[in-house]
């Protein structure tokens, strides 16, 4: 072999390397291109399932919170308030949010192992990402359409346990307000007891708030009610007399709650000599005055004008619980007087006698039975 011969041998054997290594370089620079280009594609398919995933999970969550209140719900409200068709429906919409939440989507398949775009890597890893995004893109655009319609299903079966759950408690109220309606002779603390009961049920029922009395307590606060409204009409027919009393009562009240009592003996003082009352009320209260007078009272009504000027003085009392005449009340000449205030007030009201307070306490200042008139 010629010295020119054995030259030769070595440059043939360099620029077929240099030619593998061109070879290489491109097909990993075309491997590189393509995944990048595809890349976009891939993180687009797997954003949109992360979305639907994850909307589905806060989606799944908010019905099985839903269907533990309703279930709650329905072991609470029982009674002849309920109605049998509102208990059902709301049973079996749970039932069916329950099949829903179990027939939970299946996720993509596949495992994803792959390369990003910028982390260095071999032409036959890019081609083998490559093969996977082929399954792994409509895979995960199947899953979130999966995941899409399921989170709608579950959301529907939600909405339909609210709907229902509305529809009991508001079927409930309606019939414990139709018996409130219809009660109209019940006490007021009867009354107040049934729409404080209707308020009751409004809160959102939960196995933590060991309040499962709402529904049995507004039962019984209508029962009560119905019973007192039965109570009061054979009151009123039985004694005719104080309910003309009572009903004057109320009359002249503006408006404020007035219950009554009866009996032989008020403060000390029986009916043998006197005529005798007594009225209960809470400034900071609820709004409402018992007043509790003795039966001569009843008895000499229609022949002596003391014994309703002592009606009129109990009624007196109570009109401190006016927002108007409360302040009238507080401050001079009255300074908080209750028993003035009354007698003040009865001769306000044309009843200038002994019985209205005048006998008991002393006549009122002019000033306070003018100031007193503005109470009305």
């Amino acid at each position: 072999m010629t010295p020119r011969q054995r030259l030769r041998a070595p440059i043939i054997v360099a620029g077929a390397v240099a030619a593998v290594a061109l070879a290489l370089l491109g097909d990993h620079l075309v491997a590189t291109t393509i995944h990048a280009h595809a890349w976009p594609t891939w993180a687009a398919a797997d954003a949109r399932y992360d979305d639907a995933s994850t909307d589905y999970a806060a989606t799944a969550e908010r019905s099985g919170s839903a269907v533990a209140r309703a279930e709650y719900l329905l072991e609470m409200a029982t009674g002849d308030l309920v109605a049998a068709d509102d208990h059902a429906a709301l049973a079996e919409h749970v039932e069916r949010a329950r099949e829903l939440l179990a027939d939970a989507p299946a996720p993509p398949a596949g495992i994803v192992e792959l390369g990003a775009p910028d982390a260095p890597a071999p032409a036959w890893e890019r081609y083998a990402d490559l093969w996977r995004l082929v399954e792994l893109v409509p895979s995960h655009h199947s899953a979130a359409v999966r995941f899409d319609a399921a989170a709608e299903q579950v959301a529907g079966g939600t909405k339909a346990i609210a709907d229902a759950s509305e529809a009991l408690v508001s079927g409930t109220e309606e019939r414990a307000e139709a018996a409130l309606a219809e009660s109209t002779l019940a006490t007021y603390r009867a009354r107040l007891a049934v729409e404080q009961a209707i308020d009751g049920i409004r809160h959102s029922p939960s196995m933590s708030s060991g309040d499962a009395n709402r529904f049995t307590a507004l039962a019984t606060a209508v029962s009560e009610v119905r019973t007192s409204h039965a109570a009061e009409q054979e009151h009123r027919n039985a004694y005719p007399v104080r309910a003309e009393i009572e009903a004057f009562a109320r009359s002249i009240a503006s408006g404020l709650e007035l219950e009554f009592a009866w009996a032989y003996e008020v403060a000390g003082r029986a009916s043998d000599q006197w005529y005798s009352g007594t009225t209960e009320f809470k400034p900071e209260g609820v709004g409402w005055g018992l007043i509790s007078l003795t039966e001569s009272v009843e008895r000499e009504w229609a022949t002596d004008e003391n014994a309703k000027a002592l009606v009129v003085h109990e009624v007196g009392h109570a009109q401190v619980l006016g927002d108007d005449c409360y302040p009238i009340f507080e401050a001079a000449p009255f300074s908080s007087d209750h028993e003035m205030w009354a007698t003040a007030w009865a001769i306000g009201m044309g009843y200038d006698l002994p019985g209205a307070g005048i006998e008991a306490y002393g006549r009122p200042s002019d000033a306070q039975i003018a100031a007193a008139a503005a109470c009305r």
